[in-house]
């Protein structure tokens, strides 16, 4: 039986916590007028957020929506105003201590100690074990269509009632991380704190199904992808006729029709790296996106418009992704389209 918690409303609404949500909530925006107004008055806009949540009068406000683009696709961000952030990262600090405890070792978005990079050692990890155990093994490549704005409410709701008893706390949630004006039944928002926890909160759902009914040890999941190492092209089709029918019938959601099986001698494609037993090199999309970020960032300092500190970051970020995998001869390639020089 799944444990559940009382208790939880009282910790969420605490000064302490909401003194510890707005320390998280401003990291790293300190220099922002929205977080500058909002700590010029600190204390009296936090007794207005404890006391709205305690009268039970607290709304969010409307979501500040902005497109997204990058090198791979186009994303619209939801992202609350900083009052109303506050509340996610109060909410967040207390809920995920106790999903830390039921999430598998092997799910790596949005945790702490884990990320891209955590990810990709372990699939690595297991590409070499399931080399060392089969003669060809097989890769299965997943991934969720659409799977943000899919989210079932309904069967959120379920998920989190679960580990959760207090309605009110339930309540809060809901109103909290479903974008105002969302009547849909689905979707979460991305740009919300709490929609990173609660998507591992529903994703936790097949993960579990897959490590312990289907009994599948080489699966690795980062966000919405999510990969299954085995012998024979056979076990993963079985694999994956699984997984669609809990998607479809637990938690509403399909595959992309891009999910495949394919050889593993073909390299896996997975969190910004393509990988094999014996090596690791930089994905093509990122080593071009790359170049044109140098170009960019070239003419801009050219022009003005952007310092060495600019630079240095594009650099040192491009830098830190390529020591990673063996990438020398990309690495070199995409430095070169960076020349600086004064008009």
């Amino acid at each position: 039986m799944p444990r559940s918690y009382n208790g939880l409303w009282d910790k969420i609404t605490s000064w302490e916590n909401l003194v510890g949500a707005y320390v998280g909530a401003r990291k790293g925006k300190k220099t922002r007028a929205d977080v500058m107004r909002f700590h010029c008055d600190l204390e009296t806009n936090l007794c207005n957020i404890r006391e709205s949540l305690l009268d039970g009068t607290w709304t969010p406000q409307p979501f500040n929506s902005f497109e997204r683009v990058t090198e791979a696709k186009r994303r619209q961000i939801q992202a609350p105003i900083f009052a109303d952030r506050v509340v996610h990262h109060a909410i967040v600090r207390v809920l995920e201590p106790l999903y830390e405890k039921k999430f598998i070792d092997d799910s790596f978005s949005c945790r702490k100690g884990k990320g891209t990079h955590a990810a990709a050692d372990r699939i690595e990890q297991f590409i070499r074990c399931a080399s060392a155990r089969w003669k060809k093994p097989y890769v299965l490549k997943c991934d969720v269509s659409k799977f943000f704005p899919s989210v079932d409410h309904g069967t959120l709701l379920d998920i989190l009632s679960r580990t959760i008893r207090e309605d009110c706390v339930l309540a809060l949630i809901e109103k909290a991380s479903i974008a105002p004006g969302n009547t849909t039944g689905k979707g979460l928002p991305i740009g919300s704190l709490t929609s990173q926890l609660l998507a591992n909160v529903y994703l936790n759902e097949l993960d579990h199904f897959v490590k312990d009914c289907a009994g599948c040890r080489y699966y690795v999941r980062y966000a919405d992808d999510f990969v299954f190492l085995d012998q024979s092209k056979e076990a993963l089709a079985s694999a994956m006729d699984d997984v669609e029918w809990l998607l479809d019938t637990h938690l509403r959601l399909r595959l992309n029709p891009k999910t495949a099986i394919f050889p593993l001698s073909q390299g896996v494609d997975f969190c910004g790296y393509r990988i094999w037993p014996t090596h690791r090199l930089p994905r093509k999309r990122v080593v071009q996106a790359a170049k044109r970020r140098f170009e960019r960032i070239s003419r801009e300092h050219a022009e003005g418009r952007a310092g060495f500190a600019d630079v240095r970051a594009v650099v040192v970020s491009f830098l830190g992704y390529m020591q990673h995998c063996k990438g020398k001869r990309s690495a070199d390639s995409a430095l070169k389209r960076m020349l600086l020089r004064r008009r």
